[in-house]
């Protein structure tokens, strides 16, 4: 591919709007990507999060998730960190271990923006969650054995689904890999 130079359309606080030849696309502010973590209680319950969405104006069902070092306070912060804050602060839970699951696009031909797919182990609950201040997170903790009724029925009641809590529930007992993996 020939290199194009690259045209900044629009430069927010979070996004920027960049053009290279022909193509538009954003671009995260925050250059490291996000994070998606994939996190069983001890008593098998899956962390889900439900919140409103403005650009879709939609309430949404996600795993626990939240941009890498997106705040001055949080320059220079690894995903492994990014991934704690955010669990500790969405859902209550905080965590022994964090294991990189993948990483990869959200939208190749739409974003720059890079997804890890984290997995916590070891969880302890700390506080109710619920977000910062800007946001009103709703903690779900499912069954795992029920996780795929719960998000259907969440479906049929006109929730959006993130179409990473599919990947999230296939994370719930596999690798990338595909293999199958012991308890969590």
């Amino acid at each position: 591919m020939t290199d194009q130079s690259i045209e900044t359309l629009f430069a927010g606080k979070y996004v920027h709007l960049r053009r290279r030849g022909t193509w538009e696309y954003a671009e995260r502010a925050n250059p490291q990507g996000a994070v998606i973590i994939v996190a069983v209680t001890p008593e098998d319950r899956v962390l889900l999060v439900e919140q409103y969405r403005i650009p879709i104006q939609s309430k949404t069902l996600e795993f626990p998730a939240g941009l890498i070092g997106d705040q001055a306070s949080f320059e220079g912060e690894s995903w492994r960190e990014s991934a704690r804050r955010e669990l500790l602060e969405e859902t209550g839970w905080d965590c022994e271990h964090l294991d990189s699951i993948m990483a990869g696009p959200s939208s190749a031909g739409m974003s720059t923006e890079i997804m890890h797919f984290v997995r916590a182990r070891g969880l302890m609950r700390v506080n109710a969650g619920g977000g910062d201040a800007s946001e009103d997170i709703i903690v779900h903790e499912v069954p795992v054995n029920e996780i795929a009724a719960f998000v259907a029925a969440r479906m049929a009641a006109g929730y959006a689904i993130d179409p990473k809590v599919y990947a999230g529930i296939y994370f719930l007992n596999h690798d990338a890999a595909g293999r199958m993996l012991g308890a969590l």
